[in-house]
């Protein structure tokens, strides 16, 4: 049975819950929740279906992959949109991100038997998501006055890529690959 999966990095608390309290914020104001159905996290690859007897593959893989990384610094710097549904958190694009996000995809394409990974390719661009998908328009309206005006600085070192699995309503971890220290 295909399983739906992505690979993400995930802030460690407190400045997950900080995220966490804003995308509840986003429920309570602008009635989108959907953003809550996964921990706050920056994908680095879009969700893909692997067969189930295909895990300990993926699993090999991703444990060598993420040995050829050092651990690298991730900043979150205030808010932005893909009109008209989506609202987040950006994240600026430093080289150590690009090059895990980009190794990544490569990989996937290069094992797409495995991934089922045949996503067209276009730019990268990290974020955290606070909102998308059963955000109204008009609500997206709403929410991005408010936040256009806000600002949020935080980061963390990211040394752990983590494995989501989808289980019909909500993505949670089910495996963790430490990056090289």
């Amino acid at each position: 049975m295909n399983q739906l999966y992505f690979i993400a990095l995930i802030p460690p608390n407190p400045l997950k819950d900080q995220i966490q309290e804003v995308k509840l914020e986003v429920k309570a104001k602008f009635n989108s929740s959907h953003s809550l159905n996964a921990p706050p996290h920056i994908t680095l690859l879009s969700p893909f279906r692997l067969e189930g007897e295909d895990t300990n593959q993926l699993n090999s893989l991703l444990e060598v992959f993420a040995q050829e990384f050092e651990p690298f610094e991730v900043r979150l710097h205030n808010f932005s949109t893909f009109p008209p549904r989506v609202v987040f958190i950006d994240v600026e694009q430093s080289p150590g991100l690009i090059e895990v996000q980009e190794n990544l995809e490569e990989l996937a394409r290069s094992h797409s038997d495995l991934f089922n990974y045949n996503y067209a390719e276009r730019p990268y661009h990290p974020h955290v998501t606070l909102a998308f998908k059963d955000l109204t328009k008009s609500n997206f309206y709403k929410a991005w006055k408010e936040f256009q005006e806000r600002s949020f600085d935080g980061s963390f070192i990211a040394d752990i890529l983590f494995l989501l699995k989808h289980d019909g309503d909500t993505w949670s971890v089910v495996k963790k690959y430490s990056l090289s220290t």
